[in-house]
Order: structure tokens, then sequence, then C-alpha cells
């Protein structure tokens, strides 16, 4: 396959993140909605196409059928046993989210020390891997599902649209919903990394997706950030050409 022709979807909850194979920079292009990307896919030049959906079923449809048109191969990855040398943890791999199993591929691709991958969306995923086991994970409300479900469970409480990215007290409802969603999100990278300090005496925690910001500014031992570990997952089954 021609490398500048393959492009990596990924089809989130909120919107499709989206970049070409070749390009290694950290910039990841964004489309509202699959209709968008398929509007915009008129004016590229695409081979193959590798997909993680977590969106629903239409979204697959619509892609599956645009791609057919026009004779683009579709590669939707499903969440395997194990691969990439790395031994998923459920019984039953098909009731993982594949963004988590990418993001985890993408994060192996990284480092060879023990690590945990906090995805921040519209939910939080943190998922532990070493010595080539998922060990595990925790999913929480993410930053806007939390303060919205508190909003919508209490009378008085409300928000407004601040959005704090350090982490301080606050002297107004609103603010104080804000900063307590925020330390309560945070609260995820101090325990990822008192788990794996417990056990490690090296490691990572690896904090992605589109709220990542909110959480890198919590000290803790190796805390690094990635663009989007997803599309990296997708990114090393392109270049493996596996698609189980």
């Amino acid at each position: 396959m021609l490398a500048d022709t393959v492009l990596l979807v990924d089809n989130g909850n909120t919107c499709v993140k989206y970049r070409w194979l070749t390009d290694s920079s950290e910039d990841i292009q964004v489309a509202n909605s699959i209709t968008l990307l398929l509007e915009r896919l008129n004016t590229f030049d695409v081979s193959q196409l590798f997909l993680s959906n977590v969106a629903n079923a239409d979204d697959e449809s619509l892609l599956s059928d645009y791609c057919q048109s026009k004779n683009i191969d579709l590669h939707v990855i499903q969440t395997p046993h194990q691969a990439f040398g790395i031994t998923n943890s459920y019984a039953t791999p098909g009731k993982m989210g594949v963004d988590r199993w990418l993001a985890m591929v993408g994060a192996a691709g990284k480092t060879t020390l023990p690590f945990a991958v906090i995805d921040a969306g519209t939910a939080i995923t943190v998922d532990f891997v070493a010595e080539g086991e998922h060990l595990g994970g925790w999913i929480l409300p993410g930053y806007q599902t939390m303060k919205n479900a508190l909003v919508g469970a209490t009378k008085r409480v409300i928000q407004d649209n601040h959005v704090p990215h350090l982490l301080s007290v606050g002297n107004d409802t609103e603010e104080c919903v804000a900063l307590g969603c925020l330390a309560a999100i945070q609260g995820a990278v101090f325990a990822a990394n008192h788990f794996l300090q417990d056990r490690f005496d090296e490691y990572l925690v690896i904090c992605t997706g589109g709220d990542k910001n909110l959480l890198t500014s919590v000290e803790g031992s190796g805390n690094l950030s990635a663009a989007n570990l997803v599309i990296d997952g997708l990114a090393r089954y392109a270049e493996k050409g596996s698609f189980n």
C-alpha cells in the first residue's frame, strides 16, 4: 500500500478524529460527524482506511458504503484477545471498547515500562499494562459528563462554561462545581500513580484524549501526554498490515 494514501480514523462519542499514516505530527484533524468526514474524503486520495468506532453502527455503515463505492479498503479494528504482544484481561474481549485497546497498543509502541493509559473524553478510561499483560482498568465519567450529571441531579447546583486547568478552590457555586469535577478526574491520575508505584520501580502514566490537558498538570512520577493514542494504535495496525 502507499502509506501516504492510508487514513486513520477515530470515531468517538463526540467527534471524528483523523490523520494520515505518514503524518508524524501531533496535529489531529477533527470533523463533527461522519457525514462531514465523508464530504472531506471527496477531496482526498485514499486507498485504505483504518477505523476505530465506538459511536453508533450507523456511522460505520455510512463509511462502509462510501468506501465500497470509492474502492477504498476499509479495515474496522475489533478488540482481540491478544495482539502486539499484549494479552487482554477481558474474558470476552468484544466487551472492551476498541478505543481502549488501541490506546494500549499505541502506548506499548512508545515504552517497554509498565504503564497506565488515561484516555480523557466523554468517559475517562484507565488501563494498566505490564510485561505484555493487560492488568485491568477503570472507567469513570469525563469532566463534562460529571458536571452535567451533578447539575441534573440537584436543584440548587449550577454550572457555567468555564473550564479550569489548575486545581484550586472555588468561591462561588459555579467555580466549586468546576473545580470539584476537576479534582475528581485528576484523582484518577493520582490513583493510577499509586497503583503502579506499589508494584513497580519504574513506570509511566500516559494521558491522552480530548481532555488530556485537564490531567497533565497533576504532579506525579512519569506522567506523559500523547495527542491521540487511539490513532497511534491504528497506525501500528496499518504499518503491520494485520487486521485481527
